[in-house]
């Protein structure tokens, strides 16, 4: 008989003495579907999601093993949302009581490089930027989901209690170690790129005149003159945040920022980018929540929401790879001269 396992990994009681999650358990056994067998493990904060959402989340992302579950999750939800209540109420203005303060002067020269980076200065072009210290459970979280397996992977690779010299390394080096891309071509002018990092995403092209070594690419020969170059690969790499008056939301980085935490890590050292103009500067959404929700909301949710175990479920989430297509387009017409 297969045994039987929390779908959160806790046994600490609710503040009003029940233990909704406790009581949702699955079969632990490896799901027999073949189209099921690569899964990983998601951090899914529930509670403050609506209810539409969860089941659709749930309907979408999970296996089937943990869908047969919904009633016994929608249960869960309903019995957390008096303390979620209470949150709301007692911990308005909270985020606006983030710390940000100044990075030691003795890592200025350190800093001085990372910025100096051509790349660097480029992916953070758009916004008056500067490094500093944040603190980590009050920074505003657009992302509900975490992938656990990947977060074993960060911790594995971190020092189990890291320096200031180990987090600036961590959070704010121009270039890391990536997941490899695949490039498959589908026909004439036709690219697939393909990872495991959803991260994968296009950054821009360009229009290059050409010199003698690159003839050699011209694969259909003729006699060019200009290349069309489209550059394939991941968002910049420092953990960076928006500040918004008194808020700060961040904006890539959460798994590092999540794996720190859980190790004890309260403060980082980040790329903090500021919003002068909330209605021109700030984006329209980030992650999919919306920029009224991330400034305007008395209480957001936050990095802290993540700690609390009522509020967080562990589904098993089928793996998927981010594709990403490139294809040129182009006619010909004869016009007056």
């Amino acid at each position: 008989m297969a045994t039987t396992k929390p779908i959160v990994g806790t046994k600490r009681r609710s503040q009003r003495g029940k233990q909704p999650m406790e009581n949702i358990t699955r079969n632990s056994a490896a799901p027999s579907a073949q189209s099921e067998t690569h899964f990983f493990e998601q951090r899914y904060l529930f509670a403050f999601a609506p209810q539409a959402e969860v089941l659709h989340h749930l309907r979408t992302q999970s296996l089937k093993a943990d869908q047969e579950l919904l009633p016994s999750i929608m249960s869960a939800l309903a019995e957390v949302q008096p303390r979620v209540a209470d949150i709301l109420q007692n911990e308005v203005g909270l985020a606006d009581t983030v710390q940000v303060t100044d990075l030691p002067s003795t890592y200025n020269e350190k800093l001085a490089t990372i910025a100096a980076d051509a790349l660097f200065q480029k992916t953070f072009r758009m916004l008056p930027s500067s490094f500093a210290l944040v603190e980590v459970d009050k920074l505003i979280a657009p992302q509900r989901t975490v992938n656990l397996n990947y977060v074993k992977r960060l911790t594995g690779k971190f020092p189990k209690t890291p320096t200031l010299d180990d987090l600036i390394d961590i959070c704010l080096a121009p270039t890391r170690s990536m997941d490899p891309i695949q490039h498959l071509e589908l026909g004439p002018n036709m690219h697939v790129f393909s990872s495991p990092n959803s991260d994968i995403r296009i950054l821009g092209s360009f229009v290059k005149d050409l010199v003698p070594h690159d003839l050699q690419y011209a694969v259909s020969g003729g006699l060019p003159t200009n290349a069309i170059i489209t550059f394939v690969g991941y968002g910049g790499s420092p953990v960076n945040v928006l500040r918004a008056g008194s808020r700060v939301v961040l904006n890539n980085g959460f798994h590092r920022v999540f794996a720190l935490r859980s190790l004890g890590v309260r403060q980082i050292p980040v790329v903090l980018q500021e919003v002068r103009d909330r209605q021109l500067e700030f984006p329209p959404t980030v992650v999919g929540l919306p920029r009224e929700y991330l400034l305007d909301a008395p209480r957001p949710v936050m990095i802290k929401d993540f700690f609390e175990p009522d509020f967080v479920i562990t589904l098993r989430v089928q793996e998927r790879i981010r594709l990403v297509t490139v294809g040129i387009n182009s006619s010909q017409h004869d016009v007056p001269a």
